[in-house]
């Protein structure tokens, strides 16, 4: 074991919590290592910045070696490839999908950010908490992402717009506020596939309809907040450690300068060494910050056992389905990640929306089977469930228990998914056992220790200097894409600690 130089914030995990936590604190002039067991993605954006060591996205043949990263279900599991883009595992009643890379989530998600459901989202949920100090940072998040909306002037191949006319009779007819998405879109088909460069010297493409989606975004016309946050500090205050896995936290004596040290293993190297901080930030993803937290506590040495810790867990209410577009329309492998969002009469508590399959072309798939996905349409539904499912730690996994039955927003969202068919004359398939990469909650914010696992700062009770930036500590379901609210709870949090350490 190696003991390395501290710093001022240790960050595990480098998706929106992560890498916005992590430049803000390096904007306020704190040292700050983020840890990150997954790779660079080999993207025109990091390349532009100089970083050597890059992992292919799972496009092509790289398919076949860089998809996923792990596969596990129950007491079975799989370790497939370091560089792995995706963690899937199956829980009892729910099947989750986390993102692996430097990036995190934003690597693979399909570039929405739209503000919780309920406006009054952040109202209530501690006494301290002004709901206007989280809110404040949506617009300023919009503006870093170049968060533009899908719209019936856009130039793309596919729109909501075109798949369904509003014809004023329609049960389901087109939202009249599309989402906003973090996206280079073209303004003529001339400009698709354009290179350019922003302020910070990134290059990056417009997009070109083939593969800014949920396998990664190759030309960087996606905005993810590797090169859009990370990039700007990098040796600038901000060290990244990538394929570097947290083994085990701890807290410092008193003698060493109190704060946390972390163990980490090199993936490459397999070398092992500790670090240490005086605060040290979680935002490794939901399912990967629990386990964090539920393997220290139990361990001597460890931080202090949090009573509500893995309480209050949901899954956003994600249901993706498949719908059978007319055997005229374009190809689905030509689109966004999303091409609009619908109502449906009668259905207001869900977010609705359809897209494509952008790059699975390029999978080496016989011919018939890239012909009939590219006449299929993704429907995606989500919606706030009420966090009755929880998480415990058993013998060193996590165990997730959630009855989809328990949630009535399953029922809307297939109901309203059945309406859309039904409107367009379109066959419909929908995923049985629910497959979320939104997992929330289990370390939410509370007003006490009693009912909840995070103050207003996000920092755990009972743990000083240790904190939650990530899709964890949310309080409810954000019911739509979360991206914009786990940024906004990360600039929230990354204010306090900066304050904290002045």
């Amino acid at each position: 074991m190696v003991q390395e130089s501290d710093f001022d914030v240790i960050v595990v995990g480098s998706g929106f919590g992560g890498s916005i936590t992590a430049n803000r604190l390096a904007r306020a002039g704190k040292r700050v290592l983020v840890l990150e067991r997954g790779p660079w993605r080999d993207t025109l954006p990091v390349r532009s910045i100089g970083v050597e060591r890059r992992a292919p996205l799972p496009y092509g043949k790289k398919a076949l070696t860089h998809l996923f990263r792990s596969m596990h279900a129950g007491r079975w599991g799989m370790n497939l490839h370091k560089e792995g883009m995706f963690e899937l595992q199956s829980h009892r009643g729910l099947t989750t999908l986390c993102a692996s890379a430097v990036g995190g989530g934003s690597t693979a998600y399909g570039g929405l950010l739209e503000p919780p459901l309920d406006p009054d989202y952040w109202h209530s949920r501690h006494p301290q908490l002004d709901p206007g100090r989280v809110e404040r940072h949506y617009a300023e998040v919009l503006q870093d992402m170049g968060a533009v909306s899908y719209n019936q002037d856009s130039c793309g191949p596919h729109s909501i717009w075109e798949l369904m006319p509003d014809h004023g009779d329609r049960q389901c007819r087109p939202a009249p506020a599309q989402p906003r998405m973090g996206l280079l879109l073209p303004n003529s088909q001339e400009e698709a596939g354009k290179e350019v460069v922003d302020a910070n010297g990134v290059r990056r493409q417009y997009c070109a309809y083939d593969g800014d989606g949920f396998l990664g975004s190759r030309g960087g016309a996606k905005a993810s907040v590797d090169f859009i946050y990370l990039a700007p500090v990098l040796g600038r205050g901000v060290e990244v450690r990538d394929l570097c896995e947290v083994t085990s936290l701890w807290r410092s004596p008193e003698a060493e300068g109190g704060g946390y040290s972390v163990h980490v293993e090199d993936l490459v190297s397999k070398r092992r060494d500790r670090v240490r901080a005086t605060s040290l930030v979680l935002a490794a993803g939901t399912l990967n910050t629990l386990r964090m937290l539920f393997a220290s506590a139990s361990t001597a040495g460890g931080i202090r056992p949090m009573p509500r810790l893995g309480q209050n867990f949901g899954a956003n209410g994600d249901l993706l389905g498949t719908l059978r577009g007319d055997e005229g329309q374009s190809s689905s492998f030509r689109t966004t990640p999303s091409i609009g969002a619908f109502t449906v009469d009668g259905h207001t508590r869900a977010s609705l929306g359809v897209g494509g399959f952008p790059g699975i072309d390029s999978w080496p798939l016989p011919r018939r089977v890239k012909d009939r996905i590219s006449r299929q349409l993704f429907l995606y539904g989500m919606g706030a469930d009420s966090g009755s499912g929880s998480v415990r730690f058993h013998k060193g996994r996590l165990q997730v228990a959630y009855d989809q039955t328990d949630e009535s927003i399953y029922g809307d969202i297939r109901s309203a998914f059945r309406s859309i068919s039904q409107t367009l004359g379109s066959k419909l398939w929908t995923i049985g056992k629910p497959l979320t990469m939104h997992q929330w909650g289990g370390a939410s914010i509370g007003p006490d220790p009693d009912q909840g696992v995070v103050d207003h700062r996000g920092e755990v009770y009972g743990n000083p200097g240790l904190f939650v930036a990530d899709g964890s500590a949310l309080p409810a379901a954000p019911g739509g894409p979360p991206s914009l609210t786990i940024a906004a709870w990360a600039h929230h949090v990354a204010d306090g600690i900066a304050s904290a350490l002045e």
